[in-house]
């Protein structure tokens, strides 16, 4: 299964949003209204469940060779569509899942419940499924790539992150080696060499990023041949020795945290680069920085970072700025370039900030920190100069400019997949956008246990000073009654100041961000201890399950402090969905300053001017917690927007450069 370019096994990428059948998915949408998949999929659940009872008398060997015998009937039966299964079809794929039902809970000791069987079910009939935290997605979506693997084509599980995948490929690798399926995960740390190799697995756990950046490196080795035939004739005249391609095309994705992948990464380009040598463009940053140290703020320039940076030169800065623009190269030396790169000198000092847009790493590295999940993005360098500014401004060695081979946002590449579902704990609000954006539908299922969880109101204050100096007390009262506590915020500097008037106080805690990503599992593994305090950007908000450990039950489970409000309040319930799970008891409270930059930003200088007058009545709980859901939906809102005309602009080009009628 290794050669990539196999005709029976390499599968060409489509075009999911140009090839939509609209009569399908209006038939998919009917059939969710009415309730005939609820129907449908409930009946399939208690099929399933009838049968995993009658192949329990089957040695192991037994249900083995059932499974695979199984595995070929449905792969001969083909595929079905949403709202759309034939009976013939339906009972096989039902047979085949409580056959991997019963294996799971002999090879993995999990029997999966009621639950998960139906968001695996749906999630084969190609739906994102919404499930409540604690409900056990990992499950699920191992026994979706069960199914999905017995059709010999490419299956793909997109993790929020290297950790996951390879934790998730782990687990579910002993249950799909019983039947003969291979599964691999693919990382960064994955080396070259063996990429082919795992990529000819039958299930491959690895993140959207990578991904997509080995597709766009097998379209540069390729030289961009999509069409079958052509890339036999290419792998027939191709030198002997000359790289080959990796992956084996693209046919099904099954998205772990599909909000997260789907929407808010999806408008994020992915460039594949090479190093370019252009010391024109260094010594003209070099020379831009020493042009911006000579000049000041208000006097020669005026920097708004929010809604969007914005620079602008005042003509006492343009005069200077002209006066010294013979130490720039001489490309350079024109006023609009001149003013272009000092100003890259001025977003480097203003408008990236380190510990939260970037950080500096061990070898002296800028190294580009994602916000909204709190990770790293190794690898990954800004554009236009703006990389080599930041590096200028920190005083490090600056890199060599990268240019571009190749460039494809994530959205446009989930579109290229033939079969897309998934499955998250927070789908709610986004159902109209993934389906304009992707055609695809959003099953939301009841949790199996009622939710213990108790959501606490706002904490609201009016200055920073007071909600760290209140939230600091919380932490020490929570942690002096033996409480397991989870602290979540936004940037990376916010973990570090609560950190260290914790240090003052003397409680013993455990930090999660980016700069300490290498420990993530053994720091989530202590998270669950009595009176332990884990202080965390998002890193802690997706794909973790904090295990409580003796003790804390009886002190009301996993309490979870939010320093600071989200852009979205999916991302508020990513963290609070670590607590309560499975209906254990758990606590939530968050804690706002009026001044935060959500409400600053989303409404604007209109709201700083009538804060003094309004903030006795903010001040309240209610009202805050008004005021907060009005920005973050007027943030989202806009984001929306934004994420559409991409989508529309990047079908527009892809058309252009079509050159079809």
């Amino acid at each position: 299964m290794s050669d990539g370019l196999a005709r029976e096994q390499w599968h060409p990428p489509r075009d999911r949003l140009a090839e939509r059948d609209p009569l399908s998915l209006w038939r998919a949408r009917w059939a969710l209204w009415r309730g005939d998949v609820e129907r449908q999929g409930l009946a399939s659940v208690q099929q399933v469940k009838h049968i995993s009872d009658e192949v329990r008398t089957l040695s192991q060997e037994e249900l083995a060779q059932t499974i695979r015998r199984l595995s070929v009937q449905l792969r001969f039966l083909g595929d079905a569509t949403p709202g759309h299964h034939r009976p013939d079809w339906v009972a096989v794929r039902d047979r085949l899942l409580a056959g991997w039902c019963d294996m799971a809970r002999r090879v993995l000791g999990m029997f999966p419940h009621d639950t998960q069987i139906r968001a695996a079910v749906e999630m084969h009939n190609g739906y994102l499924v919404q499930l409540a935290p604690g409900e056990g997605k990992t499950l699920a979506i191992g026994l979706t790539a069960a199914l999905y693997a017995c059709a010999q084509r490419p299956c793909h599980i997109i993790t929020a992150n290297d950790y996951l995948a390879d934790r998730d490929a782990e687990l579910m690798r002993p249950l799909l080696a019983t039947a003969g399926f291979r599964t691999a995960a693919i990382t960064a740390e994955t080396p070259p060499t063996e990429l082919s190799q795992r990529y000819g697995a039958d299930v491959v756990y690895a993140t959207g990023k990578q991904l997509l950046a080995d597709f766009l490196r097998d379209q540069i080795v390729l030289g961009g041949e999509k069409d079958p035939i052509r890339r036999r004739l290419w792998e027939m005249q191709r030198p002997s020795g000359a790289q080959r391609p990796v992956t084996r095309g693209l046919w099904v994705a099954i998205i772990d945290e599909a909000d997260s992948v789907l929407i808010d990464e999806a408008t994020t380009p992915l460039i594949i680069s090479s190093a370019q040598d252009n010391p024109m463009l260094i010594d003209a940053v070099i020379a831009g920085k020493k042009i911006f140290e000579s000049m000041q703020e208000g006097r020669d320039f005026v920097v708004k970072t929010e809604p969007v940076v914005d620079i602008r030169f005042t003509e006492a800065g343009k005069d200077r700025i002209n006066e010294l623009t013979y130490l720039l190269p001489p490309f350079w030396r024109f006023p609009d370039r001149a003013q272009g790169v000092v100003s890259l000198s001025v977003m480097a000092r203003y408008a990236y900030q380190r510990d939260r847009h970037y950080l500096i790493d061990d070898d002296g590295k800028v190294v580009i920190v994602d916000e909204k999940s709190g990770r790293v993005m190794a690898g990954r360098s800004w554009s236009h100069g703006i990389h080599q500014a930041i590096e200028a401004m920190e005083g490090l060695e600056l890199s060599s400019p990268p240019q571009t081979q190749a460039r494809m946002t994530f959205q446009t590449f989930f579109n290229r997949y033939h079969r897309l579902c998934g499955a998250s704990g927070t789908l709610q609000g986004i159902d109209r956008e993934l389906r304009d954006t992707y055609g695809v539908l959003v099953v939301s299922l009841p949790p199996r246990v009622p939710s213990q969880l108790r959501l606490e109101p706002l904490r609201v204050f009016a200055d920073k000073a007071q909600r760290l100096a209140a939230f600091v007390d919380e932490i020490q009262r929570c942690q002096a009654q033996g409480m397991a506590l989870l602290i979540g915020t936004r940037k990376i500097a916010d973990t570090e100041q609560i950190s260290t008037e914790l240090d003052r106080l003397g409680i013993a805690h455990q930090v999660l961000n980016a700069k300490h990503h290498a420990e993530e599992a053994d720091i989530v593994k202590q998270a669950g201890r009595p009176g332990a305090v884990t202080v965390s950007t998002n890193m802690a908000g997706r794909g973790t399950d904090i295990q409580l450990q003796p003790g804390c039950l009886e002190t009301g489970g996993l309490r979870v402090l939010v320093f600071e409000p989200h852009e979205a309040t999916r991302i508020e319930w990513q963290l609070y969905g670590r607590a309560g799970r499975q209906g254990a008891p758990g606590s939530a409270a968050a804690f706002i300053c009026l001044l935060d930059e959500l409400p600053v930003k989303a409404l604007g200088p209109v709201y700083e001017q009538l804060l003094p007058t309004l903030q006795p009545f903010l001040l309240r709980p209610k009202l805050a917690q008004v005021l907060m859901r009005l920005a973050q939906w007027l943030t989202q809102s806009k984001a929306m927007r934004q994420r559409l005309q991409l989508a529309e602009r990047e079908r527009a080009v892809a058309k252009q450069l079509s050159f079809s009628e």
